[in-house]
């Protein structure tokens, strides 16, 4: 990319940063307060979470974020930017004052004081600048230094994509996708590395979407990572709000890398070969049992599976897996259960009974992802990527 390439991304960029600010809302008084659940139109201290970083779009702010700004500040309520990297940091932004007597030049003083203070450190200007510094991205730590730095009452707005690439939610780890959101929870729990959220209002903006390198995530996947990041707040006690406007721009030019996310991909039948039947492809499980998760995405998906088969004579081998929680006297059985559960939708699709082979290999599958860790606590990702059945094929030819 040429160096006027570059810039002239960057001068977009800081216009996208700046321009809710001077616009979204406008003066105190000038129009009804936005109807955003969790926010109430009442002074707050206030923590900007900002994703100025590689991998996603340049910074789009909701419109809540102009009021709620304006009002922290008037109040003199303090105000906190909490930048996104691999190794987030605070900035708590000087408090507004002003000496004027009126109301007209009180905003005056407000305009110049977001103008000079707060638009500058968010468009990546000066000691305050939020841009990232480090490479990868913790948006779990940038969470809860947002929680520490507003009090009960206080409000939250975090901008990122919510694709952390650092421990302990790290995306780049198999099936972390898949992750059941209560687990998670209960993960970071046990580790006490929920962030303490008690009564402060959350809103997630711009989760799930992603910029070049890191691929697209599909409606799916996106879906996913609001999902666990909702989980997260609610464990913790926040009101959380998501904010639904789409955010595709490019990203900022120039910053730290980030390790591009690998997306599940698309499952496809072949006729030969091992094909792995997860969450990621909907043929998952109700945890603990052998009871479909989405019993018509299960259906929908060994359709195509059945399809394939049926063209052929080729024998079957169904190898159910469970992930290390439970034991081998409970995993052992529920793997052979859920490896007979696919056998028989199978059956139903019109694959011959005679072909098929179901067992079961408990948290022993070879190949199977790491579940467990250091602490011997069990790792949701890893855990997910393994509660599958592999459809055991002939090999392909070479």
């Amino acid at each position: 990319m040429t160096r006027r390439r570059v810039a002239a991304l960057y001068g977009t960029a800081l216009l996208g940063l700046t321009t809710c600010l001077a616009s979204c809302g406008g003066q105190d008084g000038d129009g009804p307060f936005p109807p955003v659940r969790c926010f109430a139109e009442r002074p707050a201290p206030l923590a900007l979470v900002v994703g100025a970083r590689s991998n996603v779009p340049e910074t789009r702010f909701p419109d809540i974020t102009s009021p709620l700004l304006r009002l922290a500040a008037k109040s003199g309520e303090e105000i906190s930017l909490i930048r996104v990297d691999g190794r987030p940091n605070v900035v708590k932004l000087p408090p507004f004052r002003t000496t004027a007597k009126n109301a007209k030049a009180k905003d005056a003083a407000l305009d110049d004081y977001i103008k000079g203070t707060v638009q500058p450190a968010l468009a990546g200007q000066g000691a305050n600048s939020v841009h990232a510094r480090v490479a990868e991205a913790d948006d779990l730590t940038a969470l809860t230094l947002a929680a520490a730095a507003v009090p009960p009452g206080g409000n939250i707005i975090m901008l990122d994509s919510g694709l952390q690439t650092t421990a302990p939610l790290d995306f780049r780890q198999p099936g972390q996708f898949s992750a059941e959101p209560d687990e998670i929870v209960k993960f970071l729990t046990d580790r006490k590395l929920l962030p303490d959220l008690h009564d402060r209002n959350v809103m997630l903006s711009g989760f799930g979407y992603a910029a070049a390198p890191q691929p697209t995530l599909s409606q799916e996947w996106r879906t996913e990572v609001i999902a666990q990041w909702t989980a997260i707040v609610k464990a913790g006690g926040g009101c959380v709000t998501v904010d639904a406007e789409p955010n595709t721009g490019e990203a900022l030019p120039g910053l730290p890398p980030v390790t591009p996310v690998k997306l599940p991909p698309p499952t496809t039948f072949s006729g030969c070969g091992d094909t792995a039947l997860t969450d990621a492809n909907k043929v998952g499980f109700v945890k603990n049992t052998d009871r479909f998760a989405d019993p018509a995405g299960a259906k929908s998906t060994l359709s195509r599976l059945a399809a394939v088969l049926t063209k052929g004579g080729q024998p079957v081998r169904l190898i159910g897996s469970t992930s290390s929680e439970g034991g081998d006297a409970i995993n052992q059985p529920l793997s052979e259960r859920r490896a007979e559960r696919v056998e028989k939708e199978l059956v139903a699709l019109g694959v011959a009974a005679g072909r098929i082979t179901a067992t079961g290999a408990g948290a022993h599958l070879e190949g199977r992802e790491k579940d467990i860790g250091p602490g011997g606590e069990l790792l949701p990702g890893p855990a997910a990527a393994n509660r599958k059945v592999v459809v055991r094929l002939p090999k392909c030819p070479n």
